[in-house]
């Protein structure tokens, strides 16, 4: 009775109220350990057939409490089955009783096969001592500690132990330089100059930003990785990965050594311990002037002030026609010298354009009428002009949204990674899903660029680059002028996963590792690390300062009705010479009257 109270003492003060027991007691003695957890809360479940338990698996949202018998039979069947299937972890809390005493030998012999690693809950239980027990590394000598207590301790004794007693992270700390496998990702082996390498932080930016925090914590932990390199992060075959994500997948490396994306499909085969760093990616791009994506010649004016001056010109043609009108009910003779209808009307479009008119009426009235109109025209035209230099000169903020890519014209380009096309199929979004459509998938292969030629298309041309944001302001720090860089911009398409530390599968160091990186997160050395290797968007120093240069396509609308009238004065003098031909053949053929 007082080894059942006990056991249910040792894991209610552990807050577990969910137990299995691998027992082969009388049957007495088992109907009162069901009784006695019954009373205390504990929910139980009794497995009296070791060699044929029921398999065991990681998963689940609650801890359990796993009791077993060492003294029972087949016992070994149990502990093969909790190793091979990492039961042996913090989820499960493993009390091993063993009626003699706990000799470091015989504890030894008896779990040297196993894999009871840092993360393992696991008490040996004598009659006399309580012995914590993991290893540093399979295959490596069981590290037993004594816990200072026995079977006859009390409730309150449990109680002030667990109160007292530091944490497993905090306990094993010290893995004894042993060795663990790491697998670490270089793409561009031909232009890896090493982890140092800070003149290309673009190439391998995430494994060489994440190898110094590996390294760290390796020195932190006392510990060393047997270290290799792969040239791909990982993309799934039916199920099967390559790259580094498939060395974790087959087990054949115990960490990753490098920063990847939080994927549904790679959390199903590896796990993620440590978020390093957000990644951000957007399209990278000069914005281009209002005359690129719009006719400069039609900003200046709202359509309000468009229908004013409208109203304000045809008035003064309108007025000029009337003028001769009366001019004509008030005298015999026709005033050659006043305007017609077209005539008004050329006079009204040359002085909006600042044009004069090869006519001066003798009538005062109809120079007032001039005069007014010139001098509206002016002011006009010197707003108009003014405005237009204004637009010019102003940087623009033509392209705002994903939309405005899509109906733009501008060149769209994609960095050249692993998940170029995934994350614009994958994305809900549906002016992505048609920028993905209109503007990538028609390139083909051509679409795709490295960071460094798709940067230098962005400074030389009307290119959008999509890239990593730390990648790309790299380069622009290197090769843009600084009024070059206050004119980019940067639209994000999708939001891309969390970027965190892969390990194997239900590893024993998850726990232990992702403690230690959040200590180095938390006293700032893992944003010394960022701020290293991911580069910030660079400052604007340059903006309000120097010229703006104007190119053909800025008055490419001017060009477009200059030729357009071109066009059309040549069309219509073909026409009167026509005309003019057939007006002469008619008359030679008309026979003269006598």
């Amino acid at each position: 009775m007082e080894l059942i109270s006990f056991i249910l003492s040792y894991f209610i003060t552990k807050d577990l109220s969910i137990m299995t027991a691998f027992i082969c007691w009388p049957s007495e003695q088992a109907l009162e350990l069901q009784r006695s957890a019954r009373v205390a809360g504990v929910r139980l479940t009794v497995v009296s057939e070791l060699r044929h338990s029921a398999p065991m698996t990681t998963s689940g949202y609650f801890r359990e409490a796993m009791l077993l018998d060492l003294n029972c039979p087949d016992t070994h069947f149990v502990l093969e089955k909790a190793s091979r299937s990492r039961v042996l972890n913090k989820r499960h809390s493993w009390l091993l009783l063993h009626n003699s005493s706990a000799e470091p030998a015989l504890v030894e012999d008896t779990l040297y096969a196993y894999e009871i690693l840092p993360d393992a809950d696991v008490v040996w239980s004598s009659p006399d001592s309580l012995v914590d027990v993991y290893k540093t590394k399979p295959n490596q000598p069981l590290l037993q500690v004594e816990l200072g207590l026995s079977r006859n301790s009390s409730r309150h004794e449990l109680l002030s132990l667990w109160g007292a007693l530091p944490t497993a992270v905090t306990r094993r700390r010290d893995l004894r330089n042993v060795s663990l496998k790491g697998i670490s990702v270089v793409t561009e082996p031909d232009n890896f100059k090493g982890w140092a390498d800070l003149r290309n932080r673009q190439i391998d930016t995430f494994p060489k930003f994440t190898y110094p925090l590996m390294m760290l914590l390796a020195q932190d932990l006392h510990f060393r990785f047997d270290l290799r390199q792969v040239d791909f992060y990982g993309v799934s075959h039916n199920g099967s990965f390559d790259g580094l994500v498939g060395h974790l997948q087959r087990r054949e490396a115990e960490v990753g050594l490098a920063s990847l994306f939080m994927r549904h499909d790679r959390m199903q085969v590896a796990d993620f311990f440590s978020e390093t760093c957000v990644l951000a990616c957007a399209f990278i791009f000069r914005q281009p002037s209002r005359s690129a994506v719009s006719n400069v010649f039609l900003a200046p004016f709202s359509a309000g002030v468009w229908g004013a001056s409208a109203c304000v010109a045809a008035s003064a043609a309108l007025l000029l026609v009337a003028l001769r009108r009366l001019r004509q009910h008030t005298r015999v003779s026709t005033d050659l010298q006043l305007f017609t209808l077209l005539e008004a009307v050329t006079f009204v479009l040359g002085s909006l354009c600042q044009q004069g008119f090869h006519r001066t009426p003798p009538v005062t009235s109809v120079r007032v009428v001039m005069f007014s109109t010139l001098l509206t025209s002016l002011f006009v035209f010197t707003a108009y002009s003014a405005k237009i230099v204004a637009i010019l000169q102003t940087p623009s903020t033509a392209l705002q949204t994903i939309d405005d890519l899509v109906r733009s014209p501008m060149t769209i380009g994609v960095q050249d990674t692993t998940y170029k096309t995934v994350y614009f199929l994958e994305s809900p979004e549906k002016s992505t899903q048609q920028l993905y459509r209109h503007k990538i998938l028609p390139q083909g292969e051509r679409a795709y660029h490295s960071v460094v030629d798709g940067i230098a298309r962005v400074r030389t041309g009307f290119f959008a680059f999509q890239v990593e944001k730390s990648s790309g302001y790299d380069i622009i720090k290197q090769t843009f002028t600084e009024r070059e860089k206050c004119s980019l911009s940067e639209i994000e398409a999708f939001k891309p996963p969390l970027v965190a530390v892969p390990m194997k599968k239900h590893s024993g160091y998850r726990e232990l590792f992702a403690s230690r990186l959040r200590w180095q997160r938390e006293v700032g050395l893992m944003d010394r690390a960022r701020h290293m290797w991911l580069v910030s968007r660079p400052r604007c120093e340059a903006a309000g300062t120097g010229f703006v240069s104007i190119g053909l396509i800025d008055v490419l609308p001017a060009l477009q009705v200059l030729a357009l009238g071109a066009i059309m004065s040549v069309v219509l003098l073909a026409g009167e010479r026509g005309a003019r031909m057939l007006q002469r053949q008619t008359a030679h053929s008309t026979p003269a009257s006598y």
